[in-house]
């Protein structure tokens, strides 16, 4: 097990660190001049600016030196959790992440627990129950929910709560009212895809050897499914859910902006618009960093639940 952290932890590293360099070349390379871009962010539009206000903004944020010494002078900030500035907002890039990102996780939060909460039981009857009715309904549902994209089903969503029945809002922040929407179009497509995968692994499950030898000695159907079919279930099921917080993380940036959510995704939207590239670097930074320690602590939990990963 030592041997799989240091191992698993030196791999983590390694994945921050390109993430660093892709984040910043990313932007640095984008096509037009960055000290432009800068320089009409903070003092106005194109026809208010002068070529020297462009040089002087490029000499200042150190625009005009080779890509690895920008690189090595914005590494070492952000080494220190410093990501400098917004160009729009006149903040701070950290703090301003820091209070997005508590939006998000509730609202990603939410949405697992919603889709655990459906997809637990459905998979599980699913998979018992292969070839049967509920399976098949299982099977319909859990397509349809992966089939339907999340910005159109938040619009029906608002069409039917909030415009015809007006039971709750469509936009906004601030109660357990508002949260409702976006969890639930962030969790169909959760729900739909851990339904499917637990449906598969209880039924690979109760095809195994010794689920069959323990049903030739006539063992309990329910002592069989507790101990047995569900403990076999976890460690995919971990790895998906991980997964899916990392991706929703990422990707909540449609819903978001659909339902006016005041989260990252919104955020990383607003700063492109305004092309806040600070800004940009730091909350792409973020949620790839989040996404590299979810899965590290993803592999971790799965090794304590299957030691024999821990070998590899």
């Amino acid at each position: 097990m030592p041997g799989f952290i240091v191992k698993k932890t030196a791999g983590m590293i390694l994945v921050l660190f390109g993430a660093t360099f892709l984040t910043y070349a990313m932007i640095l390379l984008a096509p037009g001049d960055a000290a432009r871009e800068i320089a009409v962010a903070r003092y106005g539009g194109e026809s208010q600016l002068d070529q020297s206000t462009v040089e002087w903004i490029r000499q200042k944020e150190g625009l005009d030196q080779p890509f690895l010494v920008q690189y090595g002078r914005w590494l070492s900030h952000v080494v220190k959790l410093d990501f400098g500035y917004s160009l729009v907002e006149e903040a701070k890039v950290g703090k301003l992440i820091s209070t997005r990102f508590a939006k998000t996780f509730e609202l990603a939060a939410v949405a697992i627990l919603i889709a655990l909460a459906v997809s637990l039981p459905l998979g599980t009857i699913a998979g018992v129950r292969q070839g049967s009715w509920l399976d098949s309904a299982s099977v319909s549902l859990s397509i349809l929910g992966l089939s339907i994209p999340n910005f159109w089903f938040g619009l029906l969503l608002i069409t039917f709560f909030s415009v015809h029945v007006h039971w709750l809002p469509s936009f906004g922040t601030g109660t357990w009212q508002h949260l409702i929407m976006p969890a639930l179009t962030l969790g169909t497509s959760i729900t739909a895809y851990i339904a499917r995968l637990l449906r598969l692994s209880v039924i690979q499950s109760l095809a195994s050897d010794p689920v069959l030898a323990l049903r030739a000695r006539g063992t309990d159907s329910f002592k069989i499914l507790s101990k047995h079919v569900i403990k076999n279930a976890l460690t995919p099921l971990v790895t998906i859910v991980g997964l899916e917080l990392g991706l929703i993380l990422e990707g909540a940036v449609i819903t978001e902006v659909v339902f006016s959510w005041p989260g990252l995704g919104s955020l990383m939207v607003d700063a492109i618009s305004n092309r806040d590239y600070p800004l940009i670097q730091g909350v792409v930074l973020f949620t790839g960093a989040m996404f590299v320690l979810i899965n590290f602590g993803v592999d971790l939990i799965c090794s304590l639940l299957d030691p024999r990963m821990g070998l590899k």
